[in-house]
């Protein structure tokens, strides 16, 4: 039997919307986990819960395809790393959140 590892997997989701009359485009980011014997299981097992969890959306669209991220703790606990990513990109740390979490709060 393969030994099973943590993994956390990431997937983004548009979802349009109607409110007051107004459309209204939300995004949304996710990360879950799953226990998988590899990489491609983990994939796949997020991929499968990715498009379930789009379907009970009003108006789903999965965005990005999905990411995985092998988490290295045998045992999770609170203040484990579960996703992390790291963009090289040459711009101030003001211009940075900008593209990246515009609108964030609103």
């Amino acid at each position: 039997m393969t030994k099973q590892g943590w993994f956390s997997v990431r997937s983004v989701f548009r979802s349009d919307l109607t409110e007051d009359g107004k459309p209204r485009r939300c995004f949304e980011e996710r990360v879950v986990l799953f226990r998988a014997a590899s990489v491609e299981e983990a994939m796949a097992k997020g991929e499968a819960e990715a498009k379930r969890y789009a379907e009970a959306w009003p108006h789903p669209k999965i965005l990005d395809r999905v990411v995985v991220f092998s988490i290295l703790e045998e045992e999770l606990q609170e203040g484990d790393e579960v996703w992390s990513c790291i963009r090289g990109i040459n711009v101030s740390d003001e211009e940075f959140l900008r593209q990246i979490y515009a609108g964030e709060g609103f």
